[in-house]
């Protein structure tokens, strides 16, 4: 890629997986490339040939599974949290092209140019300890990236029976215990989604259903844990006035959103589940909830959304229309809908 190219381009494959090109970098946020039989597969990830980085938002089945081979194969770096590294360590990616972070960190991403010269001491590189592999120093930055702790969703409706399609406007209030939190996610990925075939009887198992089955027991080719790591949030600053920020999932603490500098131009933010505020159920609707988060995000220009396509069990897809019609009646904010696959000018 030219880093004399001054668009920044994003590419939409599904769920929460994109491809971000800007300055001279090709990013990866998330690999959900290899998906359940029944959904559409808009690239092959084995014919992924360029990476410069890969974000990963956290280390469930829809978001991790990919990154160990686009990493192996083009040698980019990957920056997850420690529960992805972990796996993407046991998978074989070399230990120097894995950062692992939880939260508050502020990264710079260099040209991959750069970065060999840097291995190869024909430029400035940053101080570091003995041993450690070299990084160009920070002045040969293309541009920096900001990590953020955020939170997974809950899962709509009274637990195990999610509605077949959420409508973004569908209220839910109260909590199924006082205890409720994202580790009943986890519990719900180990014993639920990834023992389907125990689980559920031969004559309910729809294709989608069987496709996930399958899926779910190809450990080999997919990687993933029942465990999330916990979740992040990237905010990327790639020049004035084009600061972009990626949320994979419907949750967040307030604090964060609210006092995270410089404000996204752009955000991509989740739009399924019932929304975690905070680390509980939030009372209210999806939309609502997208609405405060805008709000604390100072209304970013562009807001597009993730996570609401096609999934291959219940619920099967998000009606967004209703957070759409909220965000332009309550915020200055302007939602955008990308195609699949299209290079989309998003600054």
């Amino acid at each position: 890629m030219d880093p004399d190219d001054k668009s920044v381009t994003i590419e939409w494959f599904g769920t929460t997986t994109y491809r971000l090109k800007a300055k001279g970098l090709v990013i990866w946020l998330d690999t959900y490339l290899e998906r359940p039989s029944v959904l559409p597969k808009y690239l092959d990830v084995d014919t992924v040939d360029e990476a410069d980085y890969i974000f990963i938002s956290h280390a469930h089945f829809d978001h991790l599974p990919g990154a160990d081979r686009i990493a192996k194969k083009t040698g980019a770096i990957v920056i997850a949290n420690g529960e992805a590294i972990n796996l993407l360590r046991e998978a074989g990616v070399p230990e120097e092209q894995l950062v692992p972070v939880a939260g508050g960190e502020r990264i710079p991403l260099f040209l991959r140019a750069d970065r060999d010269r840097a291995t190869a001491g024909e430029i400035e590189v940053a101080p570091g300890p003995p041993g450690a592999p070299p990084r160009p120093h920070d002045r040969f930055a293309a541009f920096a990236v900001h990590v953020w702790p955020s939170l997974h969703c809950f899962m709509p409706g009274p637990p195990g029976h999610p509605p077949e399609t959420i409508d973004t406007l569908t209220e839910y209030t109260g909590e199924a215990s006082p205890y409720t939190c994202t580790l009943d996610i986890t519990t719900g990925m180990k014993w639920g989604l990834q023992r389907l075939g125990e689980i559920v009887p031969e004559e309910l198992r729809d294709p989608g259903i069987l496709s996930m089955i399958d899926y779910m027991n190809d450990r080999e080719r997919h990687l993933f844990s029942h465990f999330d790591g916990g979740q992040l949030a990237f905010n990327f600053l790639i020049g004035t006035g084009q600061t972009l920020l990626w949320s994979a999932h419907m949750g967040a603490y307030e604090g964060v959103f609210r006092k995270m500098e410089p404000k996204p131009d752009v955000a991509i933010l989740a739009l399924a589940g019932r929304a975690n505020l905070d680390g509980r159920p939030y009372d209210g609707s999806a939309a609502d909830f997208i609405v405060k988060q805008i709000g604390w995000l100072g209304e970013p220009k562009i807001v597009t959304w993730c996570l609401h396509d096609q999934s291959a069990v219940r619920p099967w897809s998000v009606d967004t229309s209703g957070a759409d019609e909220m965000v332009h009646s309550k915020t200055a904010s302007r939602v955008k809908h990308l195609d699949f696959a299209v290079p989309t000018e998003i600054l």
